[in-house]
């Protein structure tokens, strides 16, 4: 085994370890925001009991960027807790991403077939598998 290849590999483990730190560390950050904002101001239409909750469907997932993204700069906490739980769930997608790109810089033909593959089972599962399944509002 060449010292350079255990480098690039001590590389890409680094970079791959700070992404998914930085991803954690960031998603964490908007939900400790979220959850700051409503302990500070209670949302006006804060259900007080779980039948409410229920009923109303309190917290129903936001499936339009620039609502979410509107919501986010007022401050909304819903809204910023959301964002933070689409940063932690994007975050290993990302991850299986710069695989692709650091298996690609290496010029590893089978690992990036095989990352680019986990990639589609990825993006598959996320986009058509998963609304197809999800609950009808």
């Amino acid at each position: 085994m060449n010292p350079e290849d255990s480098g690039s590999k001590l590389d890409m483990n680094i970079v791959i370890s700070n992404l998914l730190r930085f991803g954690v560390i960031l998603s964490s950050a908007f939900i400790v925001v979220g959850l700051a904002i409503i302990f500070v101001k209670n949302p006006p239409a804060f259900p007080s009991t779980v039948e409410q909750l229920t009923s109303s469907n309190f917290g129903k997932t936001t499936l339009d960027a620039w609502v979410l993204l509107s919501g986010v700069a007022a401050a909304n906490a819903i809204y910023v807790i959301q964002l933070g739980l689409i940063i932690l769930l994007a975050t290993p997608v990302l991850r299986v991403i710069a695989s692709v790109i650091l298996f690609a810089a290496e010029k590893d033909r089978t690992y990036v077939a095989i990352t680019l593959i986990v990639l589609g089972i990825l993006i598959v599962s996320i986009f058509v598998i998963g609304p197809e399944i999800a609950p009808k509002s």
